[in-house]
């Protein structure tokens, strides 16, 4: 049994009910992943339901993995960690975990550039995960950095680094009567059918914040995944309130992207606890991401 295999496993069964963008309800579609079927292989015992309306479901063998997978990883974790001190403080590994939106907001060259820089023996880790697990590994000493969505940081005793500015916009099928605006406000669109991205992204609390906000009904909301959601709102079943970034992500013909008014910022950031004991290494790429961020446009 792997532990990314366990943690993953963790990922899909904490994902809550979405709808896709048809209206079918699953849950989290990597239930059938690679890990997952390793899982199943490994204790001889399906951990999610595979048949009718409640694909997806944990089986009771899952719910009892579950159970017991929170403390097999925090330990884990912690002996790693643990074990790492005895390293010299420079030969330590830097773990810094990230939601996965490295790719979306072109992040990644940033730590090829810096890894390019420093001894090839420097052990740098991206590792991605949910946002709960990445507030939870920074907290007990996991990662040494985590890079999240501004929004989701409400810790007092952690230093934040701007690496990508963002916005909510509402996503128009092209010859929609708003298609044309320069900025909307919500409550223009408030009886339309709303296209979120599903319960586990970083976006989805706060575009439900914002329609409850704007006293626009959460009746009328389907989740699923990006790649849905936008031909759907082409197909003109509904409109899409999702970043700005997903457009130049994932492309899509016959939409529009309109930021709302007033404007709702949606920042990507690296956070890193104060007074830490770090390596050389850790304070340049601290004092790296410092500089580019001054750089970053609000």
């Amino acid at each position: 049994m792997k532990i990314e295999d366990l943690e993953f496993f963790v990922s899909a069964a904490e994902s809550e009910m979405f709808f896709s963008a048809n209206g079918d309800p699953h849950r989290f579609q990597s239930s059938a992943a690679k890990p997952i079927l390793d899982l199943e292989n490994e204790f001889h015992t399906l951990l999610f339901i595979r048949e009718g309306k409640n694909s997806g479901i944990l089986t009771e063998a899952g719910k009892t993995l579950l159970r017991n997978s929170g403390p097999l990883i925090q330990q884990y974790r912690r002996t790693l960690r643990a074990m790492d001190t005895y390293r010299e403080k420079d030969e330590r590994a830097i773990i810094i975990g990230s939601l996965p939106i490295l790719k979306q907001y072109r992040l990644s060259r940033i730590f090829t550039r810096f890894l390019d820089d420093y001894d090839e023996d420097l052990d740098l880790r991206i590792e991605e995960s949910n946002g709960k697990n990445l507030l939870a590994g920074l907290k007990d000493g996991y990662y040494d950095a985590i890079i999240i969505r501004a929004n989701m940081i409400n810790e007092p005793d952690v230093e934040t680094l701007k690496l990508a500015s963002d916005e909510m916009a509402a996503i128009l099928w092209e010859n929609h009567p708003y298609a044309k605006e320069q900025r909307i406000r919500l409550e223009m669109l408030k009886d339309e059918f709303f296209y979120l991205t599903n319960p586990y992204t970083p976006a989805y609390g706060l575009c439900w914040k914002l329609l409850k906000d704007h006293h626009i009904s959460t009746e009328n909301v389907i989740t699923a995944e990006v790649k849905d959601i936008l031909p759907a709102v082409a197909s003109k079943h509904g409109v899409g309130l999702l970043p700005v970034s997903n457009l130049s992500f994932a492309k899509q013909p016959g939409v529009v992207a309109v930021p709302l008014n007033p404007r709702a910022a949606l920042e990507v950031v690296f956070v890193y606890k104060k007074g830490a004991d770090r390596s050389t290494y850790m304070k340049d790429l601290i004092e790296m991401l410092r500089i580019r961020s001054r750089a970053v446009p609000e």
